[in-house]
């Protein structure tokens, strides 16, 4: 059997991200100004690979480009940040990309063309990689790859993380259930949740979840925090509040690559998802959807600040 020398191997969507910061969201024929645009590495396995690199961990990535500008561009950041991309495949057409209008309040439209990223056949899955991580992350990925995935993970002796993403989680649980039931820890958003399962309520939501099989799964609601359903945690945990929200993008991600790591590490789950709130706090007054402050300040900042969030920990989630 490999080593596990991997903290995270993500399996997902490599895209770019086009970021236009804008006055306002534009009517149909209106004009709105652009006061601010980058361009960057996106997707959620690139996010999360890169975000648990700058933390400190070992990242691979499993994923599909094409062999264009855009994904040398993804090529040229992974490799800078020192993430291991012995399991990306390239493949005929064009790498995917993503383009995001935000607000000053932090509010996103995206545009989205996925490209070769959704294009990662179940037979490209690298189970050389997935057999070097402590945990295998799958991230809005179509259902066939992300079974093979899964599975192989399992076999493997990996803990299996999922998030759906938006689209995804649209199909709903009877058609997931499949999936589902070889995932150690769903993570989704309180909309994903009510997509996936019909319910709004977040507790009902993630007890439906979990019965199909998962031992963890995490709600997360923005800065109103998150709610986790597990044996080793079960309880509302609240956001760490930040003065500026820039950029919303990739949260979910980073929120998920620093619980992860912390968790490969052997941090309780509790522990965990108070820096991993944290992380993802900072993560938001940053433009860019892999966007952090240098490691120092980040931990500062969870220093600083953990104990008024730990403070918050409640039995469930408070009404809306």
């Amino acid at each position: 059997m490999e080593q596990k020398d991997l903290d995270v191997v993500a399996i997902g969507h490599a895209l770019v991200d086009l970021r236009f910061t804008v006055s306002k969201f534009a009517s149909p024929d209106e004009e709105a100004d652009i006061e601010e645009q980058s361009t960057g590495p996106g997707g959620s396995a690139i996010n999360v690979a890169l975000i648990t690199s700058r933390l400190g961990g070992k990242a691979a990535v499993i994923t599909k480009i094409g062999l264009d500008n855009f994904g040398r561009q993804i090529v040229e950041e992974l490799v800078r940040s020192k993430v291991d991309i012995s399991g990306l495949k390239v493949g005929f057409g064009s790498t995917g990309f993503s383009v995001l209008m935000i607000d000053k309040e932090g509010n996103i439209v995206l545009y989205g063309y996925k490209g070769c990223a959704e294009k990662l056949d179940p037979d490209e899955i690298d189970e050389k990689v997935i057999a070097r991580g402590k945990f295998v992350h799958i991230a809005s990925l179509r259902p066939d790859t992300s079974l093979r995935a899964a599975v192989r993970a399992k076999e493997l002796d990996a803990m299996v993380s999922w998030d759906p993403g938006r689209r995804l989680s649209m199909a709903g649980l009877k058609a997931l259930r499949g999936l589902i039931k070889f995932v150690d820890i769903v993570e989704l958003n309180s909309r994903e949740c009510a997509n996936l399962t019909g319910i709004r309520d977040p507790v009902a939501c993630a007890e439906e979840i979990q019965r199909v099989g998962p031992s963890t799964v995490i709600v997360k609601m923005g800065p109103r925090g998150l709610y986790a359903l597990s044996d080793d945690f079960t309880g509302y945990v609240p956001a760490f509040k930040v003065s500026v929200v820039r950029d919303s993008t990739g949260s979910g991600d980073t929120f998920a690559a620093a619980m992860l790591l912390r968790l490969s590490r052997g941090d309780k789950l509790r522990d965990a998802l108070v820096y991993a709130q944290a992380v993802a706090a900072l993560k938001v007054t940053m433009l860019g959807a892999n966007a952090l402050p240098p490691i120092e300040e980040i931990e500062k900042f969870y220093q600083e600040h953990r104990k008024e969030v730990e403070a918050g920990i409640a039995d469930k989630p408070p009404a809306e």
